[in-house]
């Protein structure tokens, strides 16, 4: 049986079943599209391996966007933690997709999503961005047990080695997620930034959240305590 289109907007009271895909609505429209839509890879990415980011420009679609995950569970993870988080000045309303092959048809002509078809899927990110499609595991782990020695424990975090096309507004939006948070100061020239936060607590605690986080599948955070 055909289903009948269904706007975005309509599709979020039509089924809440969980699933790997999410939709996005309330975002800044007024941010260029693939600084928004970086943002959100290193926001969600951080719940499990997203797949696909979906957003289009058009009238009708504008301030959405479509995160597709591996699994139900990373994005039922992601739902929960960032659901009112402010970005860009507005909160994230998320939702499960209604339908992937209505939503689908109707943004990009036509996306199947199976297990087995997952080695063919490239997603969608900024440019020069595209995931490898055959990634380590477990190597994050590894963090954790060399998060200490990272310099004298004070309220500063020091990040290095940061890309160009990194901005302070990125940045902002993924320290900001851990309480205490002050400010942030990038230094494009140096490929270095300082994030300031309330105690020193708060920011071991963004120190070990972060320490080795992957911004793009080639390039990790380098995090550790600044000197004082």
């Amino acid at each position: 049986m055909n289903l009948p289109y269904l706007h975005p907007a309509q599709q979020i009271n039509q089924d809440s079943a969980p699933k790997e895909t999410l939709y996005v609505t309330g975002l800044n429209d007024k941010i260029k599209l693939e600084d928004l839509k970086f943002v959100l890879y290193i926001l969600f990415s951080q719940f499990g391996e997203v797949l696909q980011i979906v957003m289009k420009k058009t009238q009708k679609l504008r301030g959405q966007a479509f995160i597709v995950f591996q699994n139900i569970t990373y994005a039922t993870n992601a739902k929960s933690a960032l659901s009112g988080m402010i970005v860009y000045d507005k909160p994230l309303i998320i939702e499960f997709a209604y339908k992937k092959s209505v939503i689908f048809d109707r943004m990009e002509g036509k996306f199947y999503y199976k297990q087995k078809q997952q080695k063919e899927l490239q997603p969608t990110l900024p440019t020069d961005l595209i995931k490898e499609k055959k990634q380590k595991k477990l190597e994050d782990k590894l963090h954790n047990n060399n998060v200490f020695n990272q310099g004298e424990v004070n309220n500063v975090l020091l990040i290095e080695q940061l890309p160009p096309f990194v901005n302070e507004t990125m940045l902002q939006e993924l320290f900001r997620q851990y309480p205490g948070y002050s400010l942030i100061k990038l230094i494009n020239a140096r490929g270095l930034a300082f994030v300031e936060y309330q105690n020193d607590e708060q920011a071991t605690v963004a120190l070990k959240g972060l320490s080795n986080f992957k911004i793009t599948p080639e390039c990790q955070l380098k995090v550790k305590y600044a000197k004082k």
